[in-house]
């Protein structure tokens, strides 16, 4: 059966609808970090598909600072240093400068450079803004819940749902195939972190660049991140909107 609905109560219900799609995109992409940080994010699996080995292989023996023997060390040894530095990130960074690995002979060599660690501090520090950023959505998120499930809004016209969720995509998509996923990567990166600072490493001066074999691996990170994120907006998705929302 067709409905009538005032125009107005039809843009409220519109804008209720998408401000409410919005906060429920961050908080599932907040969440789907943190299930992705609980597993070092897939880098085990990452490692293999990338051939991540190969990368270590090929351009640590040229390292510039002095750690060639990184070449020589094993899988376990890869995978505990991708997972210290995770774990550092995200505890402020305060002991990346005591990182080490094991080399061959069983010493214990500095990981990373000064350089490497000025940055991962930047990250450190950016993740903690993107933390606070995520606790002010969700709390924006449950105000938004209690005052739609209060005054329950028609859901929008099938067709206004489509054109919000195509025209964002549409965009995206155009900018990635113009630009790249490096080029973007990349400009981003000019915009977060301080301009003095280095944030872009060759794989002959970095073990960190080497582990990560950037950009690969956080394109594929992203991609892992989207899926979950997906996944977990999909079911609060079907589990909010039938209470918020009338037909």
């Amino acid at each position: 059966m067709n409905r009538c609905i005032p125009r107005n109560n039809r843009q409220v219900s519109t804008f209720l609808w998408l401000f409410c799609c919005f906060l429920l995109l961050i908080f599932s992409l907040g969440l789907s970090w943190q299930v992705n940080k609980s597993v070092n994010f897939f880098y085990g699996f990452w490692y293999t598909q990338l051939n991540i080995e190969q990368t270590i292989k090929t351009y640590v023996p040229q390292n510039t600072h002095g750690k060639q023997d990184f070449a020589n060390t094993g899988i376990q040894q890869h995978l505990n240093s991708f997972n210290q530095i995770v774990d550092e990130i995200h505890n402020n960074g305060k002991k990346l400068d005591k990182l080490s690995y094991i080399n061959k002979e069983n010493e214990h060599r500095l990981l990373l450079t000064t350089a490497e660690i000025v940055h991962l501090q930047d990250v450190a520090k950016l993740i903690n803004q993107l933390g606070l950023l995520s606790i002010i959505n969700f709390l924006l998120l449950l105000i938004t819940i209690g005052g739609g499930y209060h005054f329950k809004q028609y859901k929008p016209l099938k067709k206004e749902r489509y054109i919000v969720v195509l025209i964002p995509s549409i965009i995206l998509l155009i900018m990635f195939s113009i630009f790249g996923f490096t080029e973007i990567f990349y400009y981003l990166h000019t915009v977060v972190f301080p301009d003095n600072h280095q944030w872009f490493f060759y794989y002959q001066e970095s073990l960190m660049s080497s582990l990560m074999k950037a950009p690969d691996l956080f394109a594929a990170i992203g991609l892992s991140l989207i899926v979950i994120a997906c996944f977990i907006y999909l079911i609060i998705y079907r589990l909010l909107m039938t209470k918020l929302f009338r037909e």
